[in-house]
């Protein structure tokens, strides 16, 4: 599912657990934008309502709870048959990790976890939820030490604080209650049991019980004292074993009444008083043994669910008492007699003498196996008639198949025939690497390297993907890896450089649709061009075929066509004006004259032009304006009938 979006909103980013009936995955909610665990029913599981309606349950037991040693449950949903839930995630690892990691934890840091589990189960359990499936597999320890109750996939609601679920058994195997093991009754102290089983296993390094089948396994829940934690390390405080001894009683009214009675225990647990406290001695549970169910030899890791068979109702043949003898003679009863007394004192004298002989059990030192071949720990074993027990762990330093740790400790004395649990690397574990194609290049970088990954970039220019993208990977996703030892080469998108072209007579226009089809920053001026037609490029800033980037400027310079000629320069000029009259001596019309005036002045550039040409028969005052410059002076001519008859003075600009 890496890469998919469920409900548009939780991007899958990487498988981080599972089991058979669901799998969960880390992912990114888009939308409040923080890192969630998505859990999802596995596709077979989807049209199966018995699955479905275990999985909602689990949800809605969840989400009634709010407390910080609690797993929230944030959104359930469903969406093309994919039955989810969102839940909070956790950077960590499970108690069981960190247990197979480290082995046996410290006192203190065994009840620090232990405080949690208390508190998250007392939260639980005051509304009204039994977990009923307390193991390490479900405490999930954050890298600052915060632990996290989790998987509430088969709790169940209590009414009057019991349930009873006669027709399966709920739990993991190793962990499970007596009474969950007979299919009765189910209560609060069903999970102080568990508890007890995980502490347990948290100061030691190693379960309490184990076998071959999980069958077994359920029968010495049912019938074996809890072993003492002393008896693998002397070193462990009493008070210690005693509260897990309490806490595992068989019967459930001899456990503490309550989590918060255990809770209370706790608290003075390392209290120096309580450290060499007078051992406590559990009772075995006659009753434990009257009906046993049938479970199945599954994974003893997975939660189990197994029908209970009815008890057959067995019938009693009444027998008659035999025939009455007759009388033996009295030497015959002497002679049984004798035997008898013989028989006795011989057992007697064998009792004492021959059988403490064949009974007594040497002790043997446990060497230290650790970073040793497996075989070679093996053999030694075998000569100190020990029996070795094998669990394979991933390592990152110790070689394979050679010992990581050794439980009992180096030092330890055991008897003779007892089994040392080592714990052999099988390497480096490899992992499936996810695909990182289309994420961006800063965070896939980022989630390779905190899973371990050397990380190698290697940009790819081109503009047909977005910069900073992820185009190829090597090695390939899905492909089984060592993250230690393995570097991942990411070809990720950079921009390409942009050749510029040449502008040079190219239409304004046509520059504008070249410059928004390869983002380029246009600067557009103007200027005369007596070669370049108007409109078109004159000349270009950075040239043609400079390599660009995405957004630079660009200077463009446009032609205007040829520059206009330049306007005359315009003298400065003055103004003279006269007066001329033209006198009429008989204006009856009996006489008339032809008036012609003619002019020339710096408006007319020396030129003479004609100011007034007409016949007139009356007297007529004409006013002569005349404009003079320093290059141009002005003067008139008055002609009457074709005769000059006034001749004006010369005017000067300087008059």
């Amino acid at each position: 599912m890496n890469g998919q979006r469920i409900s548009g909103r939780y991007h899958i980013l990487e498988k981080i657990g599972g089991g058979g009936m669901a799998n969960v995955y880390k992912a990114h909610d888009v939308i409040l934008d923080r890192e969630v665990a998505v859990k999802v029913l596995q596709p077979q599981f989807s049209s199966d309502e018995q699955f479905i309606h275990r999985f909602r349950r689990e949800a809605q037991a969840a989400t009634s709870l709010n407390h910080p040693n609690i797993v929230n449950i944030y959104d359930v949903g469903e969406e093309d048959d994919t039955y989810y839930i969102v839940m909070e995630y956790v950077e960590g690892q499970t108690l069981k990790e960190l247990i197979q990691m480290k082995g046996a934890l410290d006192v203190e840091e065994a009840v620090g976890y232990m405080e949690q589990m208390l508190s998250a189960l007392s939260h639980s359990h005051a509304n009204q939820l039994v977990h009923r499936d307390i193991k390490p597999h479900n405490i999930l320890v954050r890298h600052d030490g915060l632990l996290k109750v989790t998987d509430f996939g088969i709790a169940r609601a209590i009414s009057a604080a019991t349930i009873t679920h006669t027709n399966s058994v709920m739990g993991s195997v190793q962990y499970l209650s007596p009474e969950q093991a007979r299919g009765g009754q189910v209560t609060f102290k069903s999970d102080i049991y568990s508890l007890g089983i995980v502490f347990y296993e948290m100061v030691t390094g190693r379960i309490p019980f184990s076998g071959d089948t999980a069958v077994s396994i359920a029968i010495k829940h049912l019938q074996h004292d809890t072993p003492s934690i002393k008896d693998l390390n002397e070193q462990l405080p009493q008070s210690i074993d005693n509260m897990i001894k309490r806490a595992t009683e068989k019967d459930p009214l001899k456990r503490y009444d309550s989590i918060q009675d255990m809770e209370e225990d706790l608290s003075t647990v390392l209290h120096p008083s309580r450290l060499e406290e007078e051992p406590y001695n559990q009772a075995v549970d006659e009753e434990a043994t009257k009906v046993i169910p049938v479970i199945k030899d599954e994974d003893l890791e997975k939660t189990i669910e197994a029908p209970v068979e009815k008890e057959k109702e067995q019938t009693e043949e009444e027998t008659t008492p035999p025939p009455n003898k007759k009388k033996r003679k009295k030497n015959k009863k002497l002679i049984i007699l004798l035997t008898v007394i013989a028989i006795l004192l011989g057992s007697i004298i064998i009792a004492f003498t021959v059988i403490p002989r064949l009974l007594h059990v040497n002790e043997v030192e446990v060497p230290d196996f650790t970073e040793i071949p497996f075989e070679d720990a093996e053999e030694e074993l075998i000569e100190l008639k020990l029996i070795a027990e094998r669990e394979d762990v991933y390592h990152e330093s110790v070689p394979n198949e050679h010992v990581v740790r050794q439980n009992p400790l180096p030092g330890s004395m055991v008897k003779e025939q007892a089994p040392i649990t080592l714990f052999v690397s099988l390497g480096q574990e490899e992992m499936e690497i996810d695909d990182y194609i289309g994420t961006n290049i800063d965070r896939a970088e980022a989630l390779l390297e905190s899973q371990g990954f050397t990380v190698k970039r290697d940009a790819r220019e081109t503009n047909e993907e977005e910069p900073g993208i992820v185009l190829e990977q090597d090695p390939s996703g899905g492909d089984m890896v060592v993250p230690a030892e393995t570097t991942v080469t990411l070809t990720y998108s950079v921009e390409a450089p942009i050749r510029l072209q040449n502008l040079v007579g190219l239409e304004e226009s046509a520059v504008k649709d070249y410059f928004a089809e390869v983002d380029l920053n246009g600067d557009f001026v103007e200027e005369y061009s007596s070669s370049v037609e108007e409109g078109r490029v004159i000349r270009q800033d950075p040239g043609a075929f400079t390599m660009l980037s995405k957004g630079d400027d660009v200077i463009v310079v446009i032609s205007q066509g040829p520059e206009p000629e330049p306007e005359p320069e315009v003298e400065p000029s003055k103004f003279f004006s006269q007066n001329y009259r033209i006198v009429v001596e008989d204006e009856n019309g009996n006489n008339s004259y032809r008036i012609k005036i003619v002019y020339r002045d710096a408006s007319t550039k020396g030129e003479d032009r004609v100011y007034v040409e007409e016949q007139i028969s009356e007297t007529v005052t004409y006013r002569i304006q005349l404009e003079v410059s320093s290059s141009y002076p002005g003067s008139y001519d008055v002609y009457v009938d074709e005769e000059l008859v006034e001749q004006s003075d010369v005017f000067h600009y300087d008059d």
